[in-house]
């Protein structure tokens, strides 16, 4: 294996811009709780309108929180039961477990509320405007866990299942995928919540199982475990990936930029412009560029996007986050979409070496720059 890039790489990239029984049971638990837990709730539920960046200190939550305990606790875990169940009966990994109890604590502190953002309801603050169900059904914690893993049954928001390539996401990119919050990164700040609740329900969040089990695809072979996801999704983290085998083809541009700039794209980087908008929900980003000042790029041979992350990543955790989600998926996936290699936070990642090395800017941009150094945007070759 290679260990170190090459000067034909850096010298490319310097081209680049920058159980329905169970349910009554639950419930009366939780109505008897819900007077004595509104206040602490209300701040943590769907209604607050508090920026989410991700775990910034002192946030419930966060790794510095104090645990729940006593009567709450045991709620959350009997909920968390009851998750698991319906994902266990469906066939699911423990991976799917966890990112549904992620999200349930950050929209509900994993408790069946009856209130929330506008409509907003139940232990993932599913909407009936949404097309989610019935108040009533919503309020089903059994369906609610249903729905939010999704299928070809009703209701119509895609749930987990259907959301390709969701098992090697990060976590809180795949609950945001489907969730659609105002707040992306939120969930990424109860992953380690999630899981003392799940050792204490006895949930094992390791067991292997079918990531779109229920979802009408072919098993898919079983997912990775957690441990092969981001290890850190609160401070972030870039993961490596395998060298990328197989040729691919010479392509012409053809396509129209779909970002809309006027340019033409090849097919292949058009086909990966639409696959990142469907599994990271529709990003900002730019791909087309005349480069007049700089020719050699990949932006004017219609090979490259740019993702942008809304800002010097530097100084926002929640944008960092959200780039290392960008960049992560796209590596994770590169086998498929042809990506040639990916420049992010001041590092480069090579589909032949499938590593990450510090990115020096090609003796062409600053990499102590926001924009030279990648730190506002993830940028996407393909071959």
């Amino acid at each position: 294996m290679i260990s170190m890039f090459s000067g034909r790489d850096l010298a490319e990239a310097a081209g680049l811009a920058g159980a329905k029984s169970l349910a009554p049971k639950i419930a009366a638990i939780g109505a008897v709780l819900v007077l004595a837990t509104a206040v602490i709730l209300a701040p943590f539920g769907a209604g607050s309108n508090q920026v989410n960046a991700a775990c910034p200190p002192g946030v419930p939550g966060g790794a510095d929180d104090p645990p729940v305990r006593g009567s709450l606790r045991a709620v959350q875990i009997s909920y968390a039961k009851i998750i698991d169940e319906v994902a266990l009966k469906r066939g699911l990994p423990g991976q799917a477990t966890l990112v549904a109890l992620m999200t349930a604590l950050q929209e509900s502190q994993l408790q069946n509320l009856t209130y929330g953002d506008r409509d907003s309801v139940g232990l993932f603050q599913q909407r009936p405007s949404a097309g989610w169900g019935t108040v009533q059904e919503i309020l089903d914690p059994v369906y609610a866990a249903n729905a939010f893993f999704g299928g070809p049954e009703p209701p119509s928001p895609p749930g987990l299942v259907e959301i390709k390539g969701w098992e090697t996401m990060p976590y809180t990119v795949a609950a945001q995928a489907v969730q659609v919050s105002a707040f992306p990164d939120a969930y990424a700040r109860q992953e380690n919540t999630a899981r003392l609740i799940a050792e204490e329900a006895g949930v094992d969040l390791n067991r292997p199982g079918d990531p779109y089990a229920g979802s009408g695809r072919p098993p898919g072979g079983g997912s990775p475990s957690p441990g092969t996801q981001v290890g850190d999704q609160c401070g972030g983290g870039l993961v490596d990936g395998k060298p990328i085998a197989g040729k691919w083809p010479a392509e012409e541009q053809s396509v129209p930029d779909p970002t809309g700039t006027g340019g033409l794209l090849t097919p292949r980087m058009a086909a990966w412009v639409q696959a990142a908008r469907t599994a990271l929900q529709n990003p900002s980003m730019s791909c087309w560029d005349a480069h007049v000042w700089n020719p050699t790029s990949d932006h004017p041979k219609g090979r490259a996007c740019d993702v942008f992350v809304g800002g010097d990543a530097r100084k926002s955790p929640a944008q960092r986050a959200k780039g290392d989600g960008y960049a992560n998926w796209t590596i994770s996936t590169a086998g498929k979409t042809g990506v040639r290699y990916v420049i992010w936070y001041g590092k480069i990642w090579s589909a032949r070496t499938g590593q990450w090395r510090a990115y020096n800017g090609g003796g062409v941009y600053n990499p102590t720059d926001a924009t030279g150094g990648h730190y506002d945007h993830v940028h996407v070759s393909v071959y």
